[in-house]
This record gives structure tokens, sequence and C-alpha cells, in this order.
């Protein structure tokens, strides 16, 4: 059974993203788990908006410089290698996390320890999608699991740690580790995030995902899941709100601080 507070590492992952990496960092400074038991590694390899290390360090966090195309699962096996937590929760730089977030994932694995006594690959599912240029929300199916909310013992990792792929990186994760016999879970805090899918935004048509099966762009494919009848202000604090408003609009400017 894992202590009654452990240590949570949590890991970004970042490359020219200088428009969402602000508000990614203001979720992670925002989080409820308390800041002793918490750490943040950010790993860029950006070239062209490489991250400023000072940037990292306000919130809380250290930097980790990497070459320009490096692959993520190496950005993460980088992050990981340098954390000191005895937890790892992956995020995403374009993601909402609400300031719980943390807190329900651990509360969610820990009991599962108690529970199962093996272990754990974790994710928040089901969860919503929020269409930035259409200012929506959208349910995911049942079978989606978000990497962007991975949530597992580093021992884990030092058994098998990421492949040193470009992209499906934590699809395979899972796979090694439940070929090993570890077992999956999924928390159901629904609300806590929020896959913001952008790349319909001008500024950010380099940025987006096509979607395995039907091979059509995620903003396209999310466009076909049924509608969330909330609007997304009412999930969002109103700075957040406010930031992504700024962001739908082409804005660059930082999110405050707590």
């Amino acid at each position: 059974m894992p202590e009654a507070r452990p240590h949570i590492s949590v890991v970004l992952a970042t490359r020219d993203r200088p428009r969402f990496l602000p508000l990614a960092l203001a979720c992670y400074q925002h989080q409820t788990w308390p800041t002793a038991d918490r750490e943040l590694i950010v790993v860029d390899d950006g070239d062209q908006y490489p991250v400023a290390r000072e940037t990292v360090a306000a919130v809380g966090g250290r930097l980790l410089r990497v070459p320009p195309g490096t692959p993520l699962g190496s950005k993460l096996n980088e992050g990981i290698a340098a954390a000191r937590g005895r937890f790892v929760q992956k995020m995403d730089d374009d993601d909402w996390y609400a300031p719980p977030f943390l807190a329900e994932m651990q509360g969610t694995l820990a009991q599962a320890w108690q529970d199962r006594c093996r272990p754990t690959l974790l994710f928040l599912s089901p969860f919503l999608f929020f269409d930035l240029a259409a200012w929506e929300l959208r349910r995911s199916q049942p079978h989606h699991l978000p990497g962007a909310t991975l949530h597992f013992p580093r021992a884990l990792w030092e058994e098998r740690p990421f492949r040193t792929l470009f992209g499906d990186e934590d699809t395979w994760f899972l796979l090694d580790h439940l070929r090993r016999g570890a077992a999956r879970l999924t928390c159901a805090a629904r609300d806590t995030y929020l896959a913001v899918r952008h790349a319909a935004i001008p500024a950010d048509r380099a940025h987006t995902w096509t979607h395995q099966k039907s091979g059509s762009r995620m903003e396209e494919y999310t466009r076909t899941l049924e509608r969330d009848p909330r609007a997304p202000d009412s999930l969002l604090p109103a700075w957040a709100a406010e930031e992504y408003r700024r962001l739908r609009a082409g804005a660059m400017d930082p999110p405050p601080g707590p």
C-alpha cells in the first residue's frame, strides 16, 4: 500500500507551443495536490520557440532540453529518468487539467492499489473534448483512453520504459505492460480534464492528429461525437476561460498566477 501522500512527478513534453504552454504551466501551478508532494519536469526539443528556463522555474518546475527532433517516447524517458516521484503523471502541453485533477487521479490509483495489489496504469475516462474554434464540448466514446492522462507507478517504467517512438508511445507503453501482467484502470472524474482540439484555429494548423480508424482529422472526428450541453465556461475558472478566448483569437499573453 502506498503512503498516504506520495510524491508525484508530472512530466510534460513540449515542442514549439508558445501559445499553449503558459496555460499548461498554469494548470500545473493551480493543482490542489500539495506543492511539497509534486514536481514538474518539462522536456523541450523546440527549435523555433525554445522554452525559457525561467518560465518553467516560475511555477516551480525544471526544464530539460533535448535535441530538436527527439522522439516523443525518448523525451518522456528523459523526463522520468530525472524525476524523483514514486508516481508519474503524464500531461500534454495543450490540454486543460482542472485543479483537482492530480488528487483525483492519485486517489483512484491508491484505492486500486488497496483492492488489487498489482501494478496499475490509470487513465481518465470518460472525458470531454473541447473544440476551441466551435467553443463547444463533445463526449468521448467508452473506448477512448487519453494518453494525456496516463498515471502510473515509476516502478513500472523502470521495468519497461516508453518505446522511442514519435507517436502512439502511450498506447505501446500500455500494451507492453498489460502483456507483463499490469492492470488498466480508469478514473471517472470526467470534468477534471478537457482534451483541447485547436487545429481549426489558423495559428495552430500544424498541430493536429488523425483519427486511427476513420482517417479523418481529430477535429472532424470529434464533431461527430455526442455534444455535451454545457458551455465550456461552466467547467473553467474565469481566468482560464478568458485565456482560452484569447488563444481562440490568436493572442499569446501568459495567464495569471494563482
